[in-house]
């Protein structure tokens, strides 16, 4: 199928259509299953995960897309608010609180959070730059007076991965979630990188590993191909990257999911934090192209769970999309709407999602 260009034409706001935030998945958990599970809350283009365990939880990330068409506030407030009635044991507290990086799409909500729960502990990556610098700025000088805080430095990271009671505070009896941080901020260019390579926040990203009994997770926050590249080679020869739940870097874009990458994870479950194609205004997954062709190619040959086949708009170029045939376990927010992936300690794994794929017929048009 030839790929479809979207030109943006008119009024935007007349053409597009308003979102209203989706209900979570209703899911019957009470705080006595042995279970993790990862919400990846729809909140449009950008990034918030929570993760759920029998006696705490924890956020990372706190963006999402705000415009004419969406509210990621109003999606994330309605997404926790559902959670903390459900989860009441909890004492709308989040254990940890971590932002991956400074981009407005994974920080733009994180004073509403720290405003309306109890936060305990805090890890960014240390930028003081970037469209969501003020952001993560607020609440490193929060977390200073009211928190436990961490910085997460790349340099500081051992083959294998770092941990602490800040990066992790949680422990549950009898199965104790694990916490641990496998990428972080980077003061100094290191030897070989682009300028451009380091400047840019992504290749910055606070990256997330959680393990839970035989269960595993690995958060990438918006790592880019030279960072990979660099996360690869310190974690050579240990485990530290195998994992069987992937949140897929950097929103599906072209440049985030490299094979080496897909062959050290070994992903069984790919997770993409993205908005729908068909809200077509600026910083978007329309604009971006999210997620991208090329990225869902690979993740194809390389997820080895399955879902029931669906067709799904995929990216070919900037505003450009056509449809794709989704057979492997791939899951994305602008597909699926909120994505909840329930795990046992034997690494048995459920997915539910808030709707059916939301593009099955045809490309939208502006």
């Amino acid at each position: 199928m030839k790929p479809f260009t979207l030109a943006l034409v008119g009024l935007l706001a007349a053409c597009s259509r308003v979102a209203s935030p989706v209900a979570p998945p209703s899911l019957p958990i009470q705080p006595a299953d042995l279970t993790a599970t990862v919400h990846l809350i729809d909140v449009g283009q950008g990034a918030a995960t929570l993760l759920e365990f029998p006696c705490g939880a924890m956020l990372v990330d706190t963006g999402g897309e705000t415009n004419h068409g969406f509210d990621s506030e109003k999606a994330l407030e309605q997404y926790l608010e559902a959670f903390f009635a459900r989860r009441v044991d909890l004492a709308r507290t989040l254990d940890l609180l971590v932002l991956s990086h400074p981009h407005l799409d994974h920080t733009r909500n994180v004073e509403w959070v720290v405003e309306n729960f109890t936060v305990k502990n805090v890890v960014t990556d240390g930028g003081g730059r970037g469209s969501g610098g003020k952001q993560q700025a607020w609440l490193e000088t929060w977390a200073r007076a009211h928190a436990r805080l961490e910085i997460v430095m790349a340099s500081d990271i051992p083959a294998g991965g770092k941990t602490s009671p800040t990066i992790d505070p949680i422990a549950c009896l009898p199965v104790d979630p694990k916490v641990s941080v496998l990428w972080g901020g980077l003061a100094e260019r290191p030897e070989g990188w682009p300028a451009r390579a380091f400047a840019n926040h992504n290749n910055h990203s606070v990256v997330v590993r959680v393990d839970f009994g035989q269960a595993s997770f690995i958060l990438n926050g918006d790592l880019e191909e030279t960072g990979i590249d660099a996360l690869l080679e310190k974690h050579r020869g240990t485990r530290a990257l195998d994992a069987d739940v992937w949140q897929v870097g950097h929103h599906g874009s072209y440049n985030a999911t490299t094979a080496p990458l897909l062959e050290a994870l070994s992903p069984r479950i790919a997770l993409i934090p993205m908005g729908p194609p068909d809200r077509w205004a600026k910083w978007t997954a329309w604009q971006f192209g999210h997620p991208r062709k090329k990225a869902v190619d690979r993740l194809l040959g390389a997820v080895t769970d399955t879902r029931a086949p669906v067709n799904a708009l995929v990216g070919t170029a900037v505003e450009t999309f056509e449809l794709a045939r989704i057979d492997r376990a791939i899951y994305a927010t602008g597909w699926d709407g909120h994505v909840v992936v329930k795990a046992t300690p034997s690494a048995t794994y459920t997915v539910t999602t808030a709707h059916p794929v939301r593009a099955t017929t045809g490309i939208p048009m502006p």
